[in-house]
């Protein structure tokens, strides 16, 4: 799915772009229990109430964040589950996922800090609730193609590698810096990351 440009969107569709730029941002960072909307306000460039012009309300906003990221990857899994038809369809979809996470990178830290902390806070919860469905169609997909082993527990390991090989891209590019001062988002090493992925799916489906 390509999101609209700037140039096609109204003056007030930009500023709640940009709301959620600097929302998911700082989610991502802080956590949704750790960022306030007078931060958000403040990287946005707007007064605080302003932002209840474009959303009624914390949580609104970070629902709107997970939705822009997640709905996207969840059509996409629908989609490849409805016309899979060979091992190639499968082998192809994180390189999908990883094109799509390109166009909010910052969803992926937001994905890991969110599982790794308090279960019962709100924006944990409502993250919860997107990937245990994406992870569900996931192991739906594997278990359509029948290349792994049907039990449970193997479907939702490889589902589990899939989904941390995408993101642990992602979450890595302080560490690619440090090591050969390069930008791992560049197109020649998204390019590289995507023919490792295919390879290495490729392998978790046939054995």
């Amino acid at each position: 799915m390509t999101e609209p440009t700037d140039q096609n969107l109204t003056k007030g569709a930009r500023t709640a772009a940009r709301i959620m730029d600097v929302a998911e941002s700082l989610f991502a960072e802080q956590g949704y229990e750790g960022t306030s909307l007078r931060q958000i306000a403040a990287g946005a460039g707007i007064q605080e109430p302003g932002l209840y012009n474009h959303f009624g309300s914390k949580q609104g906003l970070y629902e709107a964040v997970l939705f822009r990221g997640l709905n996207p990857m969840a059509e996409a899994m629908t989609d490849q589950l409805g016309a899979a038809v060979g091992l190639r369809d499968y082998t192809d979809l994180p390189a999908k996922m990883t094109d799509l996470l390109l166009e909010h990178p910052q969803m992926a830290a937001l994905f890991h800090q969110a599982l790794q902390g308090n279960a019962d806070s709100v924006g944990n919860r409502l993250v919860q609730g997107w990937l245990d469905n994406l992870f569900i169609q996931g192991m739906a997909s594997i278990e359509h193609m029948g290349g792994a082993e049907s039990d449970k527990e193997t479907l939702a390991l490889n589902v589990i590698a899939m989904f941390n090989l995408v993101t642990g891209y992602f979450l890595s590019t302080k560490v690619f810096e440090s090591l050969v001062n390069g930008n791992i988002t560049s197109q020649e090493n998204v390019r590289r990351q995507k023919i490792l992925l295919r390879k290495v799916v490729r392998a978790m489906l046939i054995n």
